[in-house]
């Protein structure tokens, strides 16, 4: 095994930025992470609270670093070795025009997660000039990324982020506080008890990353199984008994020709748009995402679904 290089164990009495920044990198490589150049300067930059722009120049200009700062950066160093995600050791996770808080309990949005916000925008239509203003929720909202996400780059909307992790809550709270600018409320609470206190045909989104896990498919990742809550990756079986769940409750609580809008695998998009059909969609479609994977799947309420006893009750 390669011993790992501990920066604070190793510090000389005086240290320069860009010693500091070679001895981090070691110690990231040595731990196997893939990019470490990359997270070398975005660690440095979020314990010294300057830009990696500024990071560099502090190295090309051999400036010197305080014993508290390489100390505090060591710690840093040594808790992504052990591959806890980037996003908790920085507390920052950016997310289309924010920094977003995150940590432990928390799951962290993922770039290609800005699909969905996109997608949502667009079916959407209008904007600032939209008449009547708009009301969407997102469901399943964590640190509040794509609700924000749509109600600032629609603009005309009122977006409410439901959450029932009391891990992640804090995080949403925060994130909201920061960007959402009077269009973002928040419920505290299961799906199901948000959506039995919604009055039918109320709502013009419903937008999700929901959890789509088979239960016996553990990703891959050890920063994912390790860190990332097992409510917001798991869903039964297939993945989808939370999505069934939600295409039930959104039937009922869209005005006809609201839009519903899922992320989800790869694989999923065939059953889902099945799924949504039967509870009473139209146009159900699915698009790809950032990396060209078919992640989105969207469809309108049908007007002629308003009310249909023969759907089912809400769960």
């Amino acid at each position: 095994m390669t011993p790992r290089v501990d920066v604070r164990k190793t510090l000389p009495m005086i240290l320069y930025m860009d010693e500091l920044r070679k001895r981090v990198r070691e110690q990231l490589k040595t731990a196997g992470i893939a990019d470490e150049r990359t997270e070398t300067d975005v660690l440095l930059a979020a314990v010294l609270r300057v830009s990696r722009g500024e990071v560099q120049m502090r190295s090309l200009l051999g400036r010197e670093v305080s014993e508290a700062d390489a100390l505090a950066v060591g710690k840093a160093a040594s808790r992504r070795a052990r591959r806890e995600p980037l996003q908790h050791v920085t507390g920052r996770a950016p997310f289309i025009d924010m920094e977003l808080a995150v940590g432990p309990g928390a799951f962290v949005p993922r770039p290609e997660t800005e699909s969905l916000v996109m997608a949502a925008v667009e079916l959407l239509g209008g904007g600032e000039s939209t008449p009547a203003k708009l009301t969407g929720v997102d469901v399943g909202s964590g640190t509040g990324a794509v609700a924000l996400g749509v109600a600032r780059l629609h603009g005309g909307i009122t977006m409410t982020a439901i959450e029932r992790s009391s891990a992640a809550w804090p995080w949403l709270r925060s994130n909201v506080e920061s960007y959402g600018e009077g269009a973002v409320a928040t419920f505290f609470g299961d799906a199901a008890r948000a959506f039995a206190a919604l009055p039918s045909a109320s709502l013009d989104l419903v937008v999700s990353n929901p959890p789509y896990v088979p239960a016996a498919n553990r990703p891959e990742s050890r920063e994912v199984w390790h860190h990332d809550p097992e409510a917001a990756l798991y869903s039964g079986a297939d993945g989808l008994d939370f999505i069934r769940r939600l295409a039930t409750w959104s039937a009922r609580a869209l005005r006809p020709e609201g839009v519903l809008v899922i992320e989800h695998e790869d694989s999923q998009g065939a059953e889902i748009r099945e799924i949504v059909a039967h509870a009473g969609f139209s146009g159900a479609a699915t698009a790809r995402d950032l990396t060209g994977r078919d992640r989105i799947t969207s469809a309108v309420r049908s007007a002629s679904n308003e009310d249909d006893p023969g759907r089912p009750a809400i769960m």
